[in-house]
């Protein structure tokens, strides 16, 4: 007989080695980040000479190791909450006076999440193996990961609003790291600059909301703040929660911030599958549950997180309608996905929107490494115009696809189903019968984009490419076959007992095979009648695929409004304070020359002289970490978050 006494003990909240492992599994990403980003030799000034070395395995592979460790560490220390315990890990603090910020806290909300981005994470490193196979800059790709990874779990298991937002603001810099991936393409380096600049704004919102709690509860504590939101005045915390709604819109891509997502694509798929549709795009979910003690007090601003997110379901979902870039339509059935979320979210149904954060990602993963198997195998075709007639040559993708495409859908017995029926019913049990009715007239075109996506790229025949697709490699079809039953069995897993909403599930198993049955009349059976249909709606297309404008507006008025202000107050600074300085210092240096050429040239030159040679001798140590290369500011944050949390655990 196997003793568990050891396990029980391991097990329990208050044991070391509970709290250890769940430090672990952070400390695993992070000294893999350091690993591959740092070890080794580094040549200054020969970033595109490295594109030409040959590519190496070493990197892909120890990630998948740690990745896996990290997983079997998150496991273990996740059971504690099978029966509501909780792990604690307090540090000391980080801004005077605003309590313990430096903390890990893990419950079930915590370790669900927790446990959704080591399997995805794995999942989508495992599939990267393959995918990126060929490239020469492994290292920098697969430490980018991992370093999303540990930001990630660091965003996850923050005890405190403080901390959350350290990782909140990492997981933003991974992602533009890795948006930049392929740095010497244009467009991929203004994705990740409009991704960066987007998200300051609603940064800057969350960064304000911190601010006021910690004016308001004298800490920022989950606990705290939660103990003494009752006591905030009113006011005060509606401004809380408005703006912690602006943070969440930000990070998840939500309508009017929404737009730096779908350009996000032009980095690697396999991040677009972890980074941009299943794990960081939900921080914003992640922490409106997390507030929901102050969002209850604020019911105000959950009706308007509602109706943003039934506005932003159905304009994601509209415009994934007519986009032919299969990366595209799915990033914006992402943005049309976490628009259900919101819904759940502002009417109260947190347990709903969390349901569907978990069934989501899964799908969603599935959706978007399938989506980069098939570009794989066409050499970089992402035309869905150019697709069709896979399905012989990649069974394995074509029918894992189905899958995801049909749960995307709401198909009866896949886990989407029940999460998406969920929301449905809090939306009509709600009073706010609208915010159904937007929800099930996004479900059915939700249907018809998903199965429209399937039609053109695996149904019909060749349509536009003439290369012949290569085979996927094994490394590729595995994940894609665990995703695909996850989709299957999460959703009976975790459904909730006591749901017998007969009403909803007739509703949305209607919508469900009306939106299949549309997409398949227009895209396999009769796609001829599409022809008219597009001819008699011009304008309506035309609206849609120009992405109801909000990209036009943005890119042709605001950015430009902010170039040009930015400029100009640049050229009046430079005028007043530059232009000044040297014409001070000008006349300063005349007036002095006139009256003692000797003084001038033997007090003055030797004083610059002196203070210049004191400089440059005590200045030596921040030369030498003021490079200018991010791997070296990398390599000092990292330190100093070991540092960190070497001291939180040894108090």
């Amino acid at each position: 007989m196997v003793d568990l006494a050891g396990v029980d003990l391991m097990l329990d909240p208050q044991h070391p080695l509970a709290s250890r492992l769940l430090a672990l599994s952070l400390v695993l990403p992070v000294a893999g980040t350091a690993a591959l980003l740092f070890g080794g030799k580094f040549q200054r000034g020969k970033v595109y000479e490295q594109r030409t070395q040959p590519p190496q395995r070493w990197p892909g592979l120890l990630s998948v190791v740690l990745a896996a460790l990290s997983l079997a560490c998150s496991v273990t220390a996740a059971l504690v909450t099978r029966a509501g315990g909780t792990i604690s890990i307090d540090g000391g603090e980080w801004i005077p006076g605003l309590g313990p910020a430096v903390s890990l806290y893990l419950d079930w909300l915590s370790a669900a999440l927790l446990l959704l981005l080591d399997v995805i994470g794995l999942m989508v490193l495992c599939f990267s193996l393959g995918y990126m196979k060929g490239e020469s800059d492994q290292r920098r790709y697969f430490g980018g990961l991992l370093f999303f990874i540990a930001m990630m779990k660091l965003l996850i298991l923050s005890g405190s609003y403080l901390l959350l937002f350290a990782g909140w603001e990492g997981v933003g810099l991974a992602s533009y790291l890795l948006i930049a991936y392929h740095f010497e393409r244009p467009l991929a380096a203004h994705a990740a600059t409009k991704a960066f600049i987007v998200n300051r704004i609603g940064d800057a919102g969350f960064l304000l909301a911190i601010i006021a709690l910690g004016f308001s509860c004298g800490s920022t504590n989950f606990t705290v703040v939660t103990a003494a939101s009752g006591a905030i005045p009113h006011g005060t915390l509606v401004f809380i929660c408005s703006m912690l709604a602006i943070g969440a819109v930000g990070k998840s891509a939500q309508f009017p911030l929404h737009v730096w997502l779908p350009d996000a694509m032009e980095g690697p798929t396999p991040v677009s599958a972890l980074i941009h549709s299943a794990t960081m795009v939900c921080a914003g979910v992640y922490l409106l549950v997390r507030s929901t003690p102050l969002l209850t007090l604020a019911p105000e601003v959950g009706i308007g997180i509602s109706i943003l997110g039934a506005v932003t379901a159905l304009l994601g979902a509209t415009v994934a309608l007519a986009e032919n870039d299969i990366k595209r339509v799915l990033a914006y059935s992402t943005i049309s996905q976490i628009g259900f979320m919101f819904l759940a979210l502002g009417i109260g149904a947190g347990h709903a929107g969390m349901y569907h954060v978990v069934t989501h990602a899964f799908f969603k993963s599935l959706l978007f490494l399938g989506a980069g198997a098939v570009i794989h195998s066409l050499h970089g075709e992402q035309n869905l115009v150019h697709m069709g007639g896979l399905r012989k040559q990649m069974p394995v993708t074509f029918w894992c696809m189905c899958i995801g495409a049909l749960t995307l859908a709401g198909i009866p017995g896949l886990s989407a189903f029940f999460s998406k029926d969920l929301i449905l019913e809090a939306g009509l049990e709600s009073g706010y019968k609208f915010i159904a009715i937007v929800g099930f007239a996004t479900s059915v075109i939700t249907a018809i984009y998903a199965w429209r996506l399937i039609a053109l790229v695996f149904l019909g025949e060749t349509r536009g490419h003439h290369l012949t697709p290569h085979p996927t490699s094994p490394s590729m079809r595995v994940p894609l076959m665990i995703l695909a039953g996850c989709c299957v069995l999460v959703g009976w897993i975790f459904v909730p007992i006591q749901w017998n909403a007969w009403r909803i599930m007739l509703g949305s198993l209607t919508a469900a095979i009306l939106g299949v049955g549309i997409a398949w009349y227009f895209y396999v059976n009769r796609p001829r009648a599409r022809n008219i249909i597009d001819r008699r709606f011009a304008p309506i297309e035309a609206f849609l695929r120009n992405r109801w404008y909000i990209d036009a507006v943005y890119e042709e008025h605001l950015m430009e409004g902010i170039v040009y202000r930015t400029a100009q107050g640049a050229a009046v600074a430079d005028t007043l304070v530059v232009d000044g300085a040297v014409n001070a210092s000008a006349w300063f240096s005349r007036q002095l020359s006139a009256a003692s050429g000797s003084f001038d040239r033997n007090a003055i030159d030797g004083v610059v002289r002196f203070v210049s040679a004191t400089t440059r001798f005590f200045s030596w140590p921040f030369r030498a970490v003021q490079t200018g290369m991010i791997q070296t500011y990398l390599l000092i944050f990292l330190a100093g978050a070991l540092a960190a949390l070497g001291i939180c655990l040894s108090r």
